[in-house]
């Protein structure tokens, strides 16, 4: 019971032990970054979470929140891992590109939030 080793002590360790170490992704990306599998040019580290990334952006396109979600992961875990498969080319940013990604949508959400917080 007080060994050190139950799965309670080692919350915190297996995280950082599935990134490498490693807390900050080396590429910019947010909860609603979507991503879709694609044949990897370089090799891909092998391990259970990498296997269980690629299948769930294999489908389709999967976003960092969701893929958080389902493998039970921070989020900043994943960003590490999604990270890695995208410079292996692994993985592709699946985010549409099109009328609706325009800075006037930013625009107007910017301007609503600044309504927002003129009433509060």
């Amino acid at each position: 019971m007080g060994d050190g080793w139950s799965d309670a002590a080692l919350r915190d360790v297996r995280p950082y032990t599935i990134t490498g170490g490693r807390t900050h992704p080396r590429h910019a990306l947010n909860l609603t970054t979507c991503l879709i599998t694609r044949p990897a040019r370089q090799p891909v580290r092998d391990s259970p979470e990498v296997a269980a990334l690629l299948f769930h952006c294999s489908g389709g396109p999967r976003c960092v929140a969701e893929i958080a979600a389902l493998m039970h992961q921070p989020a900043q875990v994943i960003k590490v891992l999604v990270s890695d498969l995208l410079d292996a080319d692994a993985l592709a940013l699946s985010n549409p590109a099109g009328p609706g990604t325009d800075n006037a949508e930013v625009d107007l959400l910017e301007a609503l939030l600044d309504g927002l917080r003129r009433k509060v």
